[in-house]
């Protein structure tokens, strides 16, 4: 969640000194990152994420300038701008009145000693870089002792922040952790480039006063060549950075780069309020060298074939990117030395307006003032015993006049009615004169340091516009080694396009041909699955003609044979029913055989046993054909022949008998 808070309806508009800014400074990126890495108690297991406390000015009743005076308040401020309570704070955040705490073991050991913050309400947030900035999320509530508890480890920081937040910024049972804290420095943290010597610090312990030894010693002209009067910080001979020998030796692009230690200790110096409240900003910078403006970019070339435009474009995209770093490393570079050259002379200017300085006009206004102030305490008493036997001497009047209309009985009382209230005047005589002195005093050293003020914002706009001609000439370095990297770049890529196109051409009709031969096998391909799928359907079509031909002919064929099977049968019945006619003759003529003489029978008994047993086994056949009639027709033809063969032997061999 957002550490933002939505405006309060008619809320009064504060005055700077009422801010929360004005006793918080904003963080600088890199010294930020390198104070919440060696917090390692409140460090994620990804190394990319860390824990702060945060406080609402509100909850404290307010946190400003304006409450030095408050005894608690006042030793808060003193600690915070002492870096003995360290602090984190971004613009949003101070625009809110928000303000974070880095939870050291000395920053915890110092807030104990004050009620206000123990029991004060926090929050937990976790700290993390986006981009160029950091971004803070609130995650949990907070109270002092909980950040104790963290600190010392009897709580784990999972429990203090809660699941959600330590699954999503921890990294445990992910993969590797994104590498934000190597990303470009942003404009608030471009002073980490800054060169200067390994280890030495950029300024030397103040100097004692009367000591002109004592100064640091700039081998350079930068900001020599002033004393009191009103010549620019900047000497007139400086056309260039070439020409700046003390700058190529605190601004070197060959030595290494500050230490994150080294940098918030120049931040600390170089931002600290001083009585003369000078401050250094880089909005002038950003508006004069206009940084926002978009990096000068190759287009990729046209008309080149495909294999040669693959080419050219990962050359081009190679090309801007090298355009590209050239350009945020001199953007990088004028930022750095603007800020370190801003900062030098802000110490030159404080140094040259102070009031330590022997032989400046403003210390011998300060000896001045302190002599006056001395020869004011030393004529203190002389004064005091004047208004006292002012004072006394108008009471010896008031008495004498009163002597004169009244009795000394009246002037004994009269002396005792007021010798509190003439010894108390002779009091408030003497503190009214010690109050002047120190009114004249604190009034001469506040005009004092006005015209110091004064005198300081002149020489810093002065020395700001030399700088800024100064860093322009470097852009202008910058902006031709820009040009002439784009030219070498863009005839490279020329050159190259130039080298490779007869190939990339002979390459293009190669791949052509090539093509042509793949379209022209493509074609005979679908051709040839054209055919196939033509055939397959007259085959089908054909197969599907067949299989109803066939079961035409199938049905056919049954339907004959059911035909020819009833003629069969049909004519089976016609031969049964033939039989029985015969049979029943056969009978018929062996009744009129039997009424004929007993001589007819024995002389034919053997000839009606014969035809008997020839009848039985004309039966016999008959059933014998009528089982075989369905498997033969051949058989029952047979058989019917044979009967009628049979029976016309009978009858001739009846008529025969007959006839005899």
């Amino acid at each position: 969640m957002s550490i933002l808070a939505a405006p309060k309806r008619g809320e009064r508009h504060k005055k700077p000194d009422e801010l929360l800014s004005s006793v918080v400074r904003e963080t600088a990126v890199p010294a930020a990152v390198e104070l919440l890495r060696g917090n390692g108690r409140f460090v994620f297991p990804s190394g990319t994420a860390w824990v702060i406390l945060v406080l609402a000015a509100e909850r404290i009743g307010g946190l400003s300038r304006k409450n030095r005076r408050d005894e608690a308040k006042g030793s808060i401020i003193e600690l915070i701008e002492d870096d003995s309570i360290q602090t984190l704070a971004t613009a949003a955040m101070l625009g809110e009145e928000v303000f974070g705490i880095i939870p050291t073991p000395r920053t915890l050991e110092r807030m104990d000693e004050f009620g206000l913050l123990t029991g004060a309400a926090y929050s937990w947030a976790v700290v993390y870089q986006n981009e160029q900035s950091l971004q803070v999320d609130l995650v949990a509530e907070a109270t002092f002792g909980d950040a104790q508890a963290v600190s010392s480890g009897t709580m784990p920081l999972e429990d203090a922040v809660g699941d959600v937040a330590w699954a999503r910024h921890s990294g445990v049972g992910t993969s590797s952790a994104e590498a934000g804290l190597d990303a470009a420095p942003s404009v608030d943290a471009a002073i980490d480039g800054t060169s200067g010597d390994d280890g030495d610090p950029l300024f030397d312990e103040s100097p004692e006063a009367g000591s002109d030894e004592a100064e640091p010693d700039f081998p350079y002209a930068f900001f020599e060549g002033e004393d009191e009067d009103d010549s620019p910080a900047v000497d007139d001979d400086v056309e260039s950075l070439d020409d700046c020998d003390g700058i190529s030796a605190a601004v070197d692009d060959s030595e290494p780069v500050a230490g994150q230690a080294q940098v918030r200790g120049t931040l600390a110096r170089r931002f600290l309020s001083e009585d003369l409240d000078l401050q250094v900003t880089l909005d002038e910078f950003l508006v004069t060298f206009n940084l926002d403006a978009p990096t000068v970019r190759i287009d990729v070339p046209e008309g080149t074939g495909v294999w040669l435009g693959e080419q050219v474009a990962q050359l081009t995209r190679q090309a801007n990117a090298q355009l590209a770093k050239l350009h945020a490393d001199g953007e990088t570079e004028l930022q750095a030395q603007f800020v370190n050259l801003m900062g030098l002379h802000a110490e030159q200017v404080i140094r040259e307006v102070s009031i330590d300085r022997v032989d400046s006009t403003y210390r011998r206004l300060a000896d001045g003032a302190k002599q006056a102030y001395r020869e004011e305490l030393e004529k203190r008493e002389e004064k005091a015993r004047q208004a006292q036997a002012g004072i006394a001497q108008a009471f010896e009047q008031t008495i004498a006049q009163i002597g004169q209309q009244a009795a000394d009985q009246a002037q004994i009382q009269y002396r005792e009615r007021n010798k509190s209230r003439i010894q108390r005047e002779q009091v408030d005589a003497a503190a009214a004169i010690d109050a002047k002195i120190e009114n004249d005093y604190s009034y001469t050293r506040q005009e004092i340091l006005g015209l110091r003020r004064k005198d300081a914002e002149r020489k810093m706009a002065v020395g700001k516009t030399r700088i800024f001609e100064v860093l322009v000439e470097r852009q202008q370095e910058n902006l031709a080694a820009e040009r002439t990297l784009l030219l070498d770049l863009t005839s490279g890529i020329q050159r190259i396009i130039d080298e490779n196109r007869k190939n990339d051409i002979s390459r293009a009709e190669a791949l052509a041909t090539e093509q042509a031969t793949v379209d022209r096998v493509g074609a005979l391909e679908h051709e040839h699955a054209s055919i196939v799928e033509r055939l397959r359907a007259e085959h089908g079509v054909s197969l599907r003609r067949s299989e109803e031909e066939f079961e035409r002919s199938r049905k056919a064929a049954i339907e004959q044979m059911q035909a020819r099977d009833e003629e069969w049968q049909h004519s089976l019945n016609l031969e049964k029913a033939r039989t029985a006619s015969q049979t029943a003759r056969v009978a018929d003529l062996l009744a009129q055989m039997d009424h004929m003489g007993s001589a007819f029978k024995k002389q034919y008994d053997d000839r009606v046993n014969e035809l008997q047993a020839d009848r039985a086994t004309y039966v016999n056949d008959l059933e014998r054909a009528n089982t075989m009639q369905a498997r033969s027709n051949k058989v029952l033809t047979a058989l019917v022949v044979a009967l009628s063969l049979l029976m016309a032997a009978a009858g001739f061999i009846a008529g025969a008998l007959l006839v005899r």
